[in-house]
C-alpha cells in the first residue's frame, strides 16, 4: 500500500509476547545497601567471575539458600585431613611402644596415604544419606 508520499508502508501484524512462567521469568528484586568497600568487594568478585554484579549476587544468594549455609564439601582436602588423622592416630600408636626407625614411619605414611580415598569416599557417604541437600562435594 502505498501514501499519499508514494513511499510504501506495510502493516506489521502484532506478535503477542509469549507469557512467562514463574521457571523462566523472574518477577521479584531484593535491593541492599552496601558501603563503599563492600560494594568494591563484590564487584570485583562478579569481575573476576566474568559476571554483572546482578547476576553475580543473583547466583551467589541462590547458592547460599540452596546449600544451607554449608560450603560444598572438598573432597581432596578431606582425603588429606583424614591422611593426617590417621598417621597421627598411628604415629602415638607405635610410639607409645618405643622409638620408630624410618622404615615404620615411611610404612606408616604409605598406609595413611592408601586409604585416605577410600576412607573419604565412606564419610561422603555417610554424610550424604545424614543430609542429601548439604554436601555437594564429589569425589
Amino acid at each position: 500500500m502505498a501514501s499519499s508520499d508514494g513511499v510504501p508502508h506495510f502493516a506489521i501484524p502484532s506478535v503477542p509476547w509469549p507469557a512467562p512462567t514463574s521457571e523462566n521469568f523472574r518477577s521479584k528484586s531484593i535491593a541492599t545497601r552496601l558501603t563503599e568497600a563492600e560494594f568494591s568487594e563484590v564487584e570485583a568478585a562478579a569481575n573476576s567471575a566474568g559476571k554483572k554484579v546482578a547476576e553475580w549476587l543473583c547466583e551467589a544468594a541462590l547458592t547460599q539458600a540452596r546449600t544451607g549455609g554449608n560450603a560444598p564439601t572438598d573432597p581432596v582436602l578431606l582425603a588429606e585431613i583424614l591422611a593426617l588423622r590417621d598417621l597421627v592416630l598411628n604415629l602415638f600408636a607405635v610410639a607409645s611402644k618405643g622409638p620408630l626407625s624410618e622404615e615404620t614411619l615411611r610404612k606408616i605414611s604409605a598406609y595413611a596415604d592408601s586409604i585416605k580415598g577410600q576412607k573419604t569416599e565412606e564419610l561422603l557417604a555417610r554424610i550424604r544419606a545424614q543430609s542429601p541437600s548439604k554436601v555437594q562435594g564429589k569425589s
